[in-house]
């Protein structure tokens, strides 16, 4: 198995497309050459945000776990079009409830079915226990899945 890589502060913004729509992660060595107090502002903007998993706040370590967290947060926040996504909205994606979760503005621009299975993976991602959640790895496979479904 290859060694995993641990960005600690991904968020909506520093996910960039290439110019074949492919996402990259920026500044993701940043974190470690940054003084204490930045990296603490950083991360407090993070969890303000619902990128940093709750298991931080205990533990203060960053894990492969942590990043399939705060990548679980981006997924929903693209759905919903909300930087926090309320419980009432989890527990519509959950229900399979897309109309009550989903922004208003990308509706009917892709099947419900695949917001769906998008959003249930984006919850998986985001359980509160990070034992229960995915590795990056089954997470891109079950995203290459979604995308074989929707493209056939």
């Amino acid at each position: 198995s290859r060694p995993g890589i641990i960005h600690r502060s991904i968020s909506v913004e520093k996910i960039l497309l290439d110019r074949q729509f492919n996402p990259l992660i920026a500044d993701s060595g940043l974190p470690k050459l940054l003084a204490d107090d930045i990296i603490f502002l950083t991360l407090k903007t993070s969890a303000a945000m619902g990128y940093l998993a709750p298991e931080y706040i205990t533990t203060g370590s960053f894990t492969e776990k942590s990043d399939v967290y705060a990548f679980g947060a981006i997924v929903l926040q693209i759905l919903c079009g909300r930087s926090m996504l309320p419980t009432s909205m989890r527990v519509a994606a959950a229900s399979c409830q897309y109309e009550d979760f989903i922004d208003k503005s990308i509706q009917g621009k892709f099947s419900e079915h695949e917001a769906g299975k998008l959003a249930r993976i984006a919850l998986r991602c985001t359980h509160e226990l990070p034992e229960e959640r995915p590795d990056m790895e089954a997470v891109i496979e079950e995203l290459n899945r979604v995308h074989e479904l929707a493209s056939s």
